[in-house]
This record gives structure tokens, C-alpha cells and sequence, in this order.
């Protein structure tokens, strides 16, 4: 197991913990039961993500991805990974598989960084379906202009820090 996967393990024992502390076996047993039901809600959505992800590893060539968006691509791949989010929709179930199997196929860090910026700040469908309605137009596209800028200097900066901590 990677180190993520530990500390999943390592926050669900704690969890576990505080669960069976406060309330004993019966608050531990509602927490699985409770688990158990966002599972049965979302399981369909995790299997189209992951088949999504794994499809777009077979139907894009590596080489492509490489190209566009691998780690020699530079600035063109920051900015296209900058605003390819923009499109992208779905909640995390769809968009994680999606930019993992991406990123996997040989997608620089600076460029995913910036794809995920862009997916959670700048998506046309989220300012369309909840931004505009719920803070009207000019609030909504305020914020959404201002934050056009965003995502590349999140890609950059984020490929530098992802850099400085694999050092050592």
C-alpha cells in the first residue's frame, strides 16, 4: 500500500474510534450503515467514472497526452489543462477517474494542477447552473472573469511545489 492509502486507513480507525467512544457499538454500526448508503447512491457514478478514466487512457495515445499535456509541454500544457476545464462537468465520481487516468497517460503536474483548478473554479456548466442563478449575472461573472487568471498560476506554482517536495 502507497502512503495514501494509509492515511485513509489510518482517518477511517480514528474515526472508528471516535465513533465507538462516543456512542459505543450502536453510533459505530449507524456509521457503517450510513456509509453503506452514500456507497449504494454514488456506486453506479464510480463505475461510468473509472470506465470513463480507463477508456480515455485506450482511446487517447499516451503520446498525444504526452504531447499536449506532458511534462515537456511546458506552458501550452498549463494553459490547455488551464481551460479544458472549463467544459469538463460532473462531480468529482466523473472528473477524478477522468484527469487520474490522464494524468497517468503522461500528463505533466503543472498541467493536471491546473485542469483541477480550473474544473472546481472556472466550469461553464457550474457558473450556467448555480452561479448565475443563485448570485445573478453581473456577481457571478465578476468572480468568474477575475478568476479566468487563476488556474495557470496554480499550475505553475503547484508544479514547483510538487517538485520541491519530491526532493529529498
Amino acid at each position: 500500500m502507497d502512503v495514501s492509502m494509509w492515511v485513509l486507513v489510518g482517518m477511517l480507525a480514528t474515526a472508528m474510534a471516535l465513533a465507538f467512544w462516543k456512542g459505543g457499538w450502536r453510533m459505530l454500526l449507524s456509521g457503517f450503515k450510513e456509509g453503506a448508503l452514500t456507497f449504494k447512491s454514488i456506486w453506479v457514478r464510480l463505475v461510468l467514472g473509472f470506465t470513463l478514466g480507463g477508456l480515455i487512457q485506450v482511446v487517447i495515445p499516451s503520446p498525444v497526452i504526452a504531447e499536449w499535456l506532458g511534462p515537456a509541454s511546458g506552458m501550452k500544457g498549463i494553459l490547455i489543462g488551464s481551460y479544458a476545464g472549463i467544459i469538463i462537468t460532473g462531480g468529482p465520481y466523473v472528473t477524478l477517474p477522468v484527469v487520474a487516468s490522464i494524468f497517468t497517460a503522461g500528463a505533466g503536474v503543472g498541467p493536471v494542477i491546473a485542469l483541477l483548478t480550473s474544473m472546481n473554479l472556472i466550469s461553464l456548466p457550474g457558473l450556467l447552473t448555480w452561479a448565475i442563478p443563485f448570485m445573478g449575472v453581473r456577481l457571478a461573472l465578476s468572480r468568474y472573469i477575475v478568476c479566468l487568471v487563476i488556474p495557470p498560476i496554480v499550475g505553475l506554482a503547484g508544479s514547483v511545489v510538487y517538485e520541491f517536495l519530491t526532493i529529498g
